[in-house]
């Protein structure tokens, strides 16, 4: 590796940051580089020496307020206009480096003050932070085609979705690029932009029924030799599919998808899995660092690419870093774009609905207190028989004492109407057997208690199946099931929904059953705290 690395103590000294294992969170260098494939040939004038910051960001999901974590022990973390002040501390940092500030995705959906604009709060905070460039999210379709490119024109960067196309055809909607160039102080960074694959059971299945969501790999191979023909120094890939890292290794879609790439690309920003991911992938023409910053504008990544005068193209040092608002001087014209919008939401989003004694929490898979009261919210206010809801539905964890709009709004964002499915018993059966999944429950339930079997075999995990009467679940009976219109379209995999008998669609939103539940019971709220499902398997 040519050229000074940015090491991690430096950085963080830059940033303002007392280096420390809760801010800094992970660090690496390659410390390898990469032989140019485009290097001149011996004799011919030498390539110049380049080099980008990339600023990376994934699913802020509208979180432009700096707010208090579970876990930042009552510290504010994140917002708009902190994330705009490590930006500029960056950029401070190393003048001679420009920053380019990019987005992995899924930027709207997810608060009250983004939501009640239909996102136009959160495209302004990101025009007002600077962003460079952003992949298309799958929630980025959540209002439907005409609000989000309504979001594309207000946007003052990018939005790419290289693996979107018109269905059954070779073409891009004409409103979404695949790929572009930014130049900065003489640098050109060229990006790559895709999104999951699973946006069509990800997103509301109508919503984006025009279209194929194909593979990411193939995608990048198809317009990365096109972006360096248009004379890109660096090429980066910005995309919403993710991974997850334990302590031993690192896997997921993104990974798989990278790792089939044979054209040379030089760094990855990923998003949707909400996960922090700090690795690096191998490919034909050297290891290249995948960056994922959790979500909500709670971190960062940042990493550099330099170039050496001979071509041959490194990996600097990168982090994650937390983003706690009293360890940086917040950037004030961004804070009075977001006021502005704050102000028009305010005294809804305070109110309080309901009051709890303890926290509770928000796992990614399994049975839990929240998703069971939201389940018995909807069994209650529609008359159905049976209630379920997926854990993709149900955002984030409430803190103990009052219970603000603000906070079930986050809760359950997304505005699905609710509806009555007549399904027969077996119907039934097979929907909690795809709310099983390899990794643990997706499913939550009101009206009926499940044994089943994580170790069996997929789709023969139910032991067996209670119905609202205590009674087993019979095959050809036929029950009252409140769901979603997200789950009653087939959405996440519960495909089984498609056979239901009838279908009718109430005028009520899921947020509003919640709410009106919530009211009509004691405070502190009573907790539903006996499990629904029963594993009798195991390893």
């Amino acid at each position: 590796m040519t050229g000074p690395a940015l090491g991690a103590h430096q950085m963080a000294r830059g940033l303002g940051l007392a280096l420390s294992a809760t801010t800094v969170l992970a660090v690496f260098s390659c410390g390898r580089s990469r032989g140019n494939a485009d290097q001149l040939p011996e004799g011919a004038a030498a390539t110049p020496p380049a080099c980008a910051q990339i600023f990376s960001t994934n699913d802020l999901h509208g979180q432009l307020l700096a707010s208090e974590q579970p876990w930042s022990e009552g510290r504010l973390v994140g917002g708009s206009a902190v994330m705009a002040g490590y930006v500029r501390q960056a950029a401070l940092e190393d003048p001679d480096c420009p920053v380019f500030v990019v987005s992995g995705g899924d930027m709207m959906q997810g608060t009250l003050l983004s939501n009640f604009t239909g996102g136009e709060a959160t495209i302004a905070a990101m025009n007002a932070v600077g962003y460079d460039v952003a992949a298309l999210g799958n929630h980025e379709w959540d209002w439907g085609e005409e609000v989000l490119r309504e979001r594309m024109r207000q946007a003052e960067f990018p939005v790419l979705g290289a693996n979107v196309f018109v269905k059954g055809t070779d073409r891009h909607p004409e409103w979404l690029d695949p790929w572009t160039i930014v130049e900065k102080d003489g640098v050109r960074v060229g990006f790559v932009g895709a999104t999951t694959t699973s946006t069509p059971t990800s997103a509301l299945p109508s919503m984006v029924a025009a279209y194929d969501f194909r593979s990411i790999a193939g995608a990048l191979d198809r317009y990365i030799p096109e972006v360096r023909a248009a004379g890109a120094d660096f090429v980066v890939a910005v995309m919403h599919e993710g991974a997850f890292c334990n302590a031993d290794a690192c896997s997921g879609e993104a990974l798989q998808e990278l790792s089939a790439v044979t054209e040379r690309f030089d760094y990855a920003v990923t998003g949707h899995t909400h996960s922090r991911l700090m690795t690096e992938v191998k490919t034909p023409h050297g290891p290249v660092p995948v960056v994922q910053a959790w979500a909500n504008s709670t971190a960062f990544g940042l990493g550099e690419i330099r170039r050496a005068a001979g071509g041959d193209v490194s990996a600097g040092t990168s982090e994650i870093v937390q983003t706690y608002a009293d360890e940086i001087a917040a950037d004030s014209a961004v804070a009075a774009v977001v006021a502005e919008y704050a102000a028009t939401v305010e005294e809804i989003a305070a109110r309080v609905v309901t009051e709890l004694e303890a926290s509770l929490p928000k796992p990614r898979r399994g049975g839990f207190a929240i998703g069971r009261i939201i389940a018995d919210a909807q069994r209650a206010l529609t008359g159905a028989d049976i209630a379920i809801t997926n854990n993709g539905g149900i955002r984030r964890p409430l803190g103990a004492g009052p219970v603000t709009f603000r906070d079930l709004f986050e809760l359950q964002p997304f505005g699905n109407t609710m509806q009555i499915l007549d399904v027969s018993g077996e119907t039934l059966l097979r929907t909690l057997e795809q709310g099983i999944r390899e990794d643990g429950l997706d499913l939550q339930i009101s009206g009926v208690e499940v044994v089943y079997d994580q170790a069996a075999a997929r789709g023969s995990r139910i032991i067996s199946a209670a119905g609202p009467d205590g009674l087993e679940v019979e095959p050809t009976r036929m029950y009252r099931m409140a769901v979603n219109n997200f789950l009653a379209e087939g959405g996440s995999g519960y495909t089984a929904l498609l056979d239901a008998a009838n279908v009718e669609r109430l005028d009520l939103v899921d947020l509003d059953a919640l709410i009106a539940y919530l009211q009509q019971q004691p405070r502190p709220l009573p907790i539903p705290s006996e499990p629904r499902w029963t594993d009798i398997g195991g390893p």
